[in-house]
């Protein structure tokens, strides 16, 4: 049952990796299961299989991308043995890498989706209320190491 589940689980990244080159070369009204899964190397019946369609997954690969993103986060402003300045510094960098990673085309194209399709919207509502939150943690954290941020 584990290599089955390991199999899935390989199968799913490796579509995942290809959504995410395919969005990144062509956008999401160019992005289509046929291309994804040619770039996977795997028959298009996977796709289906794993995702049920382009919908699901396209909403797949921000949730994917997304959770790895936060999990690093959390991880770098969790890290007692950095200050705070050291901590932005490192985000700042972050931000460079999530934009060369396609992170950040994946997520514009889906918000601009997501003004015609509510499936799209709500994935995308949820994935951005869990940055917001993760910043409103840093600024109380910060305010009550450093005091308060000023009027």
């Amino acid at each position: 049952m584990a290599r089955a589940e390991s199999k899935q689980l390989a199968t799913d990244i490796a579509l995942l990796e290809a959504a995410k080159k395919v969005l990144r070369q062509s956008g999401y009204a160019g992005l289509s299961t046929r291309g994804v899964a040619e770039a996977a190397g795997v028959p298009l019946s996977q796709i289906h299989y794993h995702f049920g369609s382009k919908q699901g997954l396209v909403l797949a690969l921000f949730e994917y991308l997304n959770a790895q993103l936060l999990d690093r986060q959390h991880a770098l402003f969790g890290d007692p043995t950095l200050k705070l300045s050291e901590q932005w510094d490192k985000a700042c960098d972050y931000l460079d890498q999530d934009i060369a990673s396609g992170y950040v085309r994946v997520l514009q194209e889906l918000i601009a989706a997501s003004w015609s399709d509510a499936a799209v919207a709500k994935v995308i509502r949820a994935g951005l209320s869990a940055w917001v939150e993760l910043i409103a943690e840093l600024a109380r954290k910060a305010e009550r190491n450093v005091g308060g941020f000023g009027p």
